[in-house]
């Protein structure tokens, strides 16, 4: 697994895979492209840069940092390091919901405050991108920028949004993350589903070159990514709130009902509990 090659040569490829310059990036982000091309030489960029460089690309500006291998500012970091169960389960949950139902989870989300953490939590775990390279980088970006950070709430929430195509084990994304399970194209196109960010970046980025040319994720996949974005300035608290609002929509599925017809979700006391499909 090769060493992370620094944030220049990564924007580098970023930029030939859009088939832009760095004269459109300067423009864009309003940087001066000589400071763009010494960051491209390899001086490390500023945190100003990463948030103008974010905006420009259509980054999450905390992305930017992880994929820099840079720390981010307090704000940008994830609200509750121990969240991460809960935010799985509703992503679960949520998914099988109707697209109205769908939407008032959005909306709680969005309007819930932000709170003080309940107790001070451990600075959560991250991979060694330095001395990993690109697989820690994408463990990062999944563990820990999305609030996830156990490995096996990050296997789930992976194979929920790739619809079961990209199903790896807890260990399989622990491997990842500490160099020892290789990258291939579908799991860098299942990452790239994750967490919201265009398969073909993605695989630029790392250099893993896709089996067949990116399409766009499909809507549903890529409205789950966008609550998992926003889920990470829930604490443990909120999380657990709006999973069990997630849950009190979920109806009985009928005995003879079929599987074209209705999710279902989760199994008590011999009745699925899901929701129609509509």
């Amino acid at each position: 697994m090769a060493n992370h090659p620094g944030f220049g040569v990564l924007l580098t490829r970023l930029l030939s895979n859009r088939r832009v310059d760095v004269a459109w990036l300067s423009s864009a982000s309003g940087i001066p492209e000589t400071e763009l091309r010494a960051v491209i030489s390899g001086v490390p960029p500023l945190a100003s840069q990463l948030d103008d460089l974010a905006s420009a690309l259509g980054f999450h500006a905390a992305d930017l940092y992880v994929i820099a291998d840079l720390r981010g500012p307090e704000a940008l970091t994830p609200r509750d390091a121990a969240a991460g169960s809960a935010i799985a389960d509703l992503v679960r949950i949520a998914m099988a919901l109707p697209s109205g139902q769908r939407a008032h989870i959005h909306r709680l989300v969005d309007q819930l405050p932000l709170e003080l953490k309940e107790r001070p939590s451990a600075p959560p775990f991250m991979y060694d991108q330095q001395e990993v390279g690109f697989g820690a980088m994408l463990a990062n970006l999944l563990c820990g920028n999305r609030n996830l950070h156990s490995p096996t709430a990050a296997a789930k929430t992976l194979a929920l949004l790739t619809e079961g195509r990209v199903y790896l084990a807890a260990s399989t994304i622990s491997g990842i993350g500490r160099g020892r399970v290789p990258l291939t194209p579908d799991r860098v196109a299942g990452f790239a589903t994750a967490l919201g960010i265009p398969a073909g970046d993605l695989a630029a980025i790392t250099g893993v070159e896709l089996r067949e040319p990116s399409r766009p994720d499909g809507p549903l996949a890529a409205e789950m990514a966008r609550l998992l974005w926003n889920c990470r300035r829930l604490t443990t608290a909120q999380a657990g709130r709006v999973r069990d609002e997630a849950e009190s929509m979920l109806v009985a599925v009928p005995d003879d009902a079929s599987g074209e017809d209705w999710n279902r979700v989760c199994h008590h006391h011999g009745k699925w509990w899901g929701a129609p499909r509509r």
